[in-house]
């Protein structure tokens, strides 16, 4: 909803984050029902983007951080709020919070583009929290986390950017990653690896898990490239 998206970029702004990208909101974007409960965060609605994908909304994302309420059948790194927020803080390329809606949270299919689940240790009766709740849990650890890192105010979205994505040592953006993912599982039921269809998607969601695990760079990625090529190529003669 709209409205949901309003209260979530209230609690950035309170935060000093900015830069809000949604993807597929539910009743289309621009969407003005999201000003009133946006208040003093009205600039982060009307400079918001919309994407057809989560990979699209993170195409410049080095290493993003997936919000959950509950645990996931997916060998994918997992943190608390505040020990999350230190690892961003430490990122030395652009950072992500990754959110679902409010109704249903993130699929699998989603989650396993991350590079880490977050979830608060709440109370286990009763752990849901709303969207606007969950962003500002998150966006405070972080405010906090920049702090200590001596982030001067961590007033704005560019206090997360401590280095250029230039650097070697940064992680692929997440479209990046997933461009190859999907070449890969491509290839891979070409080749007849997926031999059930039934289990195909939970291997394919672990194939990115593993990889994610690595943090392969922009290089590692065209390497890996290089790979397929190489494997493939007396298929395609």
């Amino acid at each position: 909803m709209a409205e949901n998206i309003g209260s979530a970029a209230r609690a950035m702004m309170n935060c000093g984050l900015t830069e809000l990208r949604l993807v597929r909101p539910r009743d289309g974007w621009p969407n003005m029902a999201a000003l009133p409960m946006a208040a003093g965060g009205a600039e982060i609605i009307e400079t918001a983007k919309s994407y057809d994908s989560v990979a699209e909304a993170a195409h410049d994302i080095s290493f993003m951080a997936a919000a959950t309420a509950r645990r996931r059948d997916i060998p994918i790194k997992a943190s608390d709020p505040r020990a999350v927020a230190k690892v961003i803080a430490a990122q030395p390329g652009r950072s992500a919070l990754l959110f679902g809606p409010e109704a249903s949270g993130l699929d699998n299919d989603e989650v396993v583009q991350a590079d880490i689940l977050v979830s608060a240790p709440l109370n286990p009766s009763y752990p849901s929290l709303n969207l606007a709740q969950a962003v500002l849990l998150l966006a405070w650890e972080w405010r906090l986390a920049m702090l200590d890192e001596g982030a001067g105010d961590a007033g704005g979205d560019e206090a997360g950017v401590i280095a250029e994505n230039g650097d070697a040592s940064i992680a692929a953006p997440v479209k990046e990653r997933d461009y190859f993912y999907a070449r890969l599982e491509d290839e891979l039921d070409q080749g007849g690896f997926f031999s059930s269809a039934e289990m195909a998607p939970s291997v394919k969601r672990n194939l990115r898990a593993m990889f994610n695990r690595a943090a392969p760079t922009s290089q590692e990625i065209s390497t890996l490239h290089g790979v397929i090529q190489a494997l493939t190529k007396s298929r395609e003669t």
